[in-house]
């Protein structure tokens, strides 16, 4: 019986820890590797480089000033869908002719399909957020990207303060300019990655010039385009990640705020107002960012989650005899894990504080006796009742709100496909 107590204590206590490390993984883990001191003219400067670069890779056109911007994206889109396709083809034939013309260059490898099948994979997931960016572009009416308009504002203006972020300002910008900076230097590594695996593979599996000469042409015209659809594709990650360090940063201002309320001396209705004021326009904020981002969040969701899952199974489940096919394969996995958990782990943390937000709210006791006043208290009421109707969260296609438990059973559903497939393939092939 000593034992059972000991063993949950011990538990409990390592439980209350790793709830401890996540709740604070948003803005102190963060602000460690942020501790630039960027000033307001620093960032101005990084926001114009961040425009001009978008411009210039055909990721987004802010100002609206380049002609024929819309014509070619569409054409770096499509280009890249050939590209895509391509890969799927080489995947599924064993034509000698279309592997010759098409390129391949995994031809002499005994798992070439399954590796032109990642490349399919690797290629059409930029696709689906260049669809998303070219709706962007041509949306006239409000979008994510005001938000960022607004706090641009608010940094060429020298006494005003971005109305979402006071204390926590120096702490968003060190981080949005961070973001900023990685953002322009990570595509270029990724490619001088990628092209150094290609020649590699190339080499290693030559056979015929014939077939080195269209795969020497099949890269080169290759190279530019996929660092187009790369810089798209990682667009909406760094936006994803600074949108949720905006939000993260913005409730735990309110809750320092929210609990300074509950001090009487702190305490006027002028303050209770412009609190209640600043809640309203972060939950219509998030509201709008979830409703803007959920059919794109969607589809990367079910498409990546799926294929990690196929890729995990077929490195777990055959066996590979080129050590470095089963890199490539392994290390594709792995990218794959941590992008999908980081992502959703991140922005588990807005649902976690939002929680401890509505509590604060909730045990708001200031606006009663004397301080009482009626228009006050239906505020706190209507803020009360949205909270409980609609969680304050990231969502995932607008119906999965991102939390713990959500998270968990993500992990679950995934290892019952693993299985599934384990059960089904693996019963085909007997």
């Amino acid at each position: 019986m000593k034992r059972l107590i000991l063993g949950y204590r011990c538990c409990y206590t390592k439980i209350e820890k790793i709830k401890k490390i996540r709740f604070d993984f948003s803005t102190k883990s963060i602000s460690k590797f942020s501790n630039l001191n960027v000033t307001k003219n620093d960032l101005l400067r990084a926001i114009d480089d961040l425009e001009h670069f978008e411009r210039t890779t055909r990721t987004l056109d802010r100002s609206k000033s380049c002609k024929y911007f819309q014509l070619q994206s569409l054409i770096i889109f499509l280009l890249n869908l050939f590209y895509a396709m391509q890969f799927l083809v080489l995947s599924v034939t064993d034509n000698q002719s279309i592997l010759l013309y098409l390129g391949d260059r995994f031809v002499s490898t005994s798992f070439r399909k399954e590796l032109n099948y990642i490349s399919h994979f690797g290629t059409f997931m930029p696709c689906m957020v260049k669809i998303f960016l070219l709706h962007l572009n041509q949306l006239n009416q409000k979008s994510l990207l005001d938000v960022f308009d607004e706090y641009k504002e608010s940094l060429q203006e020298p006494n005003k303060e971005f109305v979402l972020l006071s204390k926590n300002d120096q702490l968003f910008r060190n981080f949005y300019y961070s973001c900023i900076k990685s953002y322009k230097y990570i595509p270029i590594g990724t490619i001088f990655v990628f092209v150094l695996l290609q020649l590699t593979t190339m080499t290693c599996n030559y056979t015929s010039f014939n077939i080195l000469f269209f795969q020497c042409i099949s890269l080169a015209t290759e190279i530019p385009l996929y660092y187009l659809i790369f810089t798209s594709a990682l667009w909406l990650f760094i936006m994803a990640m600074l949108l949720g360090n905006l939000v993260t940063l913005s409730i735990s201002e309110l809750t320092t705020e929210c609990k300074k309320l509950n001090s009487v001396e702190e305490y006027t209705w002028h303050n209770a107002a412009s609190f209640y004021y600043k809640h309203s326009l972060l939950s219509n904020w998030i509201d709008f960012f979830n409703a803007q981002l959920a059919w794109i969040l969607l589809a990367l969701y079910v498409y990546a989650a799926f294929h990690n899952i196929l890729i995990f199974f077929y490195l777990t489940q055959f066996t590979f005899d080129d050590f470095g096919v089963k890199f490539i394969v392994a290390f594709t996995n792995l990218l794959l894990v941590i992008v999908i958990y980081v992502t959703i782990l991140y922005a588990t943390v807005i649902g976690q504080k939002a929680c401890v937000l509505h509590r604060s709210i909730y045990q708001l006791t200031a606006d009663v006796g004397k301080s009482f006043n009626l228009k006050i208290a239906l505020k706190k009421l209507e803020t009360l009742e949205r909270l409980a109707a609609r969680k304050m969260c990231a969502y995932i296609g607008n119906y999965i709100h991102v939390d713990n438990n959500n998270t968990l059973l993500f992990t679950l559903e995934c290892g019952s496909l693993y299985l599934l497939f384990c059960t089904n393939i693996n019963r085909n092939n007997q």
